[in-house]
C-alpha cells in the first residue's frame, strides 16, 4: 500500500429542505414519505459526490437523515423510547447570534 485510505465519520452540513423533513418526521407531523425518500437520496448523492470530489476513498452518507446520532439511537434499537428534547449546549447559550448561524447553516438541529 502507498497511501493511507481517507474516509468521514459524522453529519455533513444539510440542505433546509431535509432539514425540515427530518424535524416533521421527529415531531411526528404529517410528511410524505415519498417525497422525504427522494429528498434524502437526493442529499445523500450530493454529498456522496462532494466526498469523491474531494478524494475521499470510503465514503458516508454524511448522517443526511438522522436528526442527531444521540436521538437518532432509538430508531434502531428497542428500549430507548421517549423524548429527547434537543436543548443548546450552555457555551452556546451565550452567544445566541453563533448558535442561530450554526442553526442555520444546517450544523446544528434547531433547539427549543
Amino acid at each position: 500500500m502507498t497511501r493511507i485510505l481517507t474516509t468521514h465519520v459524522g453529519s455533513r452540513p444539510r440542505t433546509q429542505k431535509v432539514v425540515d423533513f427530518i424535524f416533521a418526521r421527529e415531531r411526528n407531523e404529517s410528511y410524505s414519505q415519498g417525497d422525504f425518500d427522494a429528498a434524502m437520496a437526493e442529499a445523500v448523492m450530493e454529498t456522496v459526490k462532494k466526498q469523491v470530489d474531494a478524494g475521499v476513498d470510503i465514503v458516508s452518507d454524511g448522517e443526511t437523515s438522522k436528526i442527531s446520532y444521540a436521538t437518532y439511537v432509538k430508531d434502531r434499537y428497542t428500549g430507548f423510547d421517549g423524548d429527547s428534547p434537543r436543548n443548546a449546549p450552555e457555551d452556546l447559550k451565550r452567544f445566541p447570534g453563533f448558535l442561530k448561524r450554526l442553526a442555520d447553516d444546517g450544523g446544528t438541529p434547531q433547539y427549543a
